[in-house]
């Protein structure tokens, strides 16, 4: 399937992943500046940010050009100087495959910076101080999730358990591995910097075992007592959260919760490392490595790039051959399917494979062999849920958890019929998604309305009530000025009698 397979496979269960791109030579090749540079404005999660400059502005590097409006998102800067020639909508990997409006900035080739400078002395300064300079400086989750990393330091819970995530379980992405060898001592300065955020009492750096030379790259530097290095087998979704605190701390977090809720803060390895650039150097979240592996290339390699360039701009350094070629960003599991190379590079953009266009297969009934069930790294029942699913019956699809399921495709992978499971169980997700968000609407219109009958009735009544007891006090005053009239009467026939017995 790919070239230079020489490093040892990730084990998925029964089934063995060949690693696309070799480990005896991994290196980080700096990708020239690109003409231009396209900034999506829509980050992976969070509100869309507000443009902070126009068309025809002169901007440098590390330049504050979009701003958030909300505590949740981050901000984006310019990852080159030049001029801002459109802000509009355009195409960006994503699997909805729709536009986003997005920044682009015309290259002057000067790449001259904007004067930045950070907090060296970190730990004279307030954690929150820290925070929030790290939302500043647009840092997110560099693995592929893309979360804004602060939000997990702004929760009220006591952390713990730092956990820096330097698994990169699925096959062929070496980006983490050439991060921690070229710049371990950046990353153990951020792991300094977490741990002093945080206030946890100890920070775990999570590495596979095939990767020799970048544990030994960060044992070396590690002068903390705090901070201990794990090496975990490579086996194919033991970096996902959930299954990664399970076996480090032999803690099981419910499919309700977060590993915030229990304490617990995973970061993965190369946001750490941009934590570090970014508080220690003052320099804001810019560019990042990224694979470009696969059958279609003749020089598969790691590119540090400048985030906006085109994943045109580095597939070509890798030397793409002819043949027509079938785009992926992100795992050759997990990542989404790009129709074009003229997309931006993203914060979450850690691969890029480049695979020769195979015939595609034809999908065939269930056969009900239970290999799925045997695969799943959460302990679902794949075969189950496929049927409500595919039913579109997705409130029996989560009382069989549907929503621990991580779309991980181990159950795609092994299955004989060859049936899309992850994309059944993703699209239940969003049908339930919607099907909950209609009924609280519903609900809501229900409340409201029941409400408003409500209120009309008690008005109703209340008027009532009211129209009663005013009647009844017109009454009773209508008797009270009776009553008066005939005291009146009777005080001035008094008063007469008494005039005519004084006239006699």
């Amino acid at each position: 399937m790919f070239k230079k397979l020489r490093s040892p496979a990730s084990q998925l269960g029964g089934i063995v992943i060949a690693n696309p791109c070799p480990v005896d030579n991994v290196e980080i090749i700096q990708a020239p500046l690109p003409d231009k540079v396209v900034l999506p404005l829509q980050q992976r999660m969070g509100d869309e940010v507000i443009p902070c400059v126009k068309v025809g502005d002169k901007v440098l590097t590390g330049q504050v050009i979009a701003q958030a409006q909300d505590a949740f998102c981050v901000s984006i800067h310019a990852s080159i100087s030049g001029t801002v020639v459109a802000i509009d909508a355009q195409t960006i990997p994503h699997q909805s495959r729709l536009k986003s409006k997005c920044i682009t900035i015309k290259s002057d080739g000067k790449d001259e910076w904007v004067e930045h400078k950070g907090y060296a002395d970190f730990l004279h300064e307030l954690p929150q101080t820290l925070v929030d300079y790290i939302q500043q400086s647009g840092i997110v989750g560099l693995g592929g999730a893309g979360f804004p990393t602060h939000a997990k330091f702004n929760t009220i819970k006591p952390c713990h358990t730092l956990i820096i995530n330097a698994t990169e379980c699925e096959p062929g992405i070496m980006c983490d591995d050439a991060l921690m060898r070229h710049y371990a001592c950046e990353v153990i300065r951020g792991v300094e910097i977490l741990l002093y955020i945080s206030g946890a009492n100890q920070a775990i750096i999570a590495i596979e075992d095939d990767k020799q030379k970048a544990y030994q790259s960060l044992l070396t530097l590690t002068h903390n007592d705090k901070i201990n290095i794990v090496q975990i087998p490579t086996k194919y979704t033991s970096g996902a959260e959930k299954l990664l605190i399970r076996s480090l701390l032999d803690v099981e977090i419910p499919a309700n919760k977060f590993a915030v809720d229990e304490g617990i803060i995973c970061q993965n390895i190369a946001t750490t490392k941009a934590i570090s650039d970014a508080v220690i150097k003052g320099k804001p979240l810019i560019s990042r490595i990224v694979t470009v592996t696969g059958d279609g290339v003749a020089q598969p390699n790691n590119f540090e790039v400048r985030l906006g360039a085109s994943f045109a701009h580095i597939v070509a350094l890798a030397r793409p051959d002819s043949h027509p070629h079938n785009n992926r960003m992100g795992g050759i599991m997990m990542g989404i399917d790009v129709k074009t190379l003229e997309v931006p590079i993203c914060k979450v953009s850690n691969c890029i494979f480049i695979n020769h266009t195979k015939a595609k297969v034809n999908i065939q009934e269930c056969i009900r062999c239970g290999q799925c069930n045997q695969v799943c790294p959460v302990g679902l029942l794949p075969q189950q849920l496929y049927w409500y699913a595919k039913s579109e019956n997705t409130d029996k699809a989560m009382d069989y958890n549907l929503d621990s399921c991580i779309e991980c495709r181990c159950c795609d992978v092994v299955c004989p019929s060859h049936i899309p499971l992850t994309q059944y169980f993703s699209f239940a997700k969003a049908l339930h998604r919607q099907k909950t968000q209609g009924q609280q609407k519903v609900d809501i219109a229900r409340e409201r309305f029941e409400f408003r009958e409500y209120r009309l009735e008690r008005n109703k009544t209340e008027r009532t009530k009211m129209m009663a007891r005013k009647k009844e006090e017109l009454k009773q005053k209508m008797a009270n000025d009776k009553t008066q009239k005939s005291k009146i009467a009777q005080a001035m026939a008094r008063v007469k009698q008494e005039k005519n017995g004084n006239k006699i």
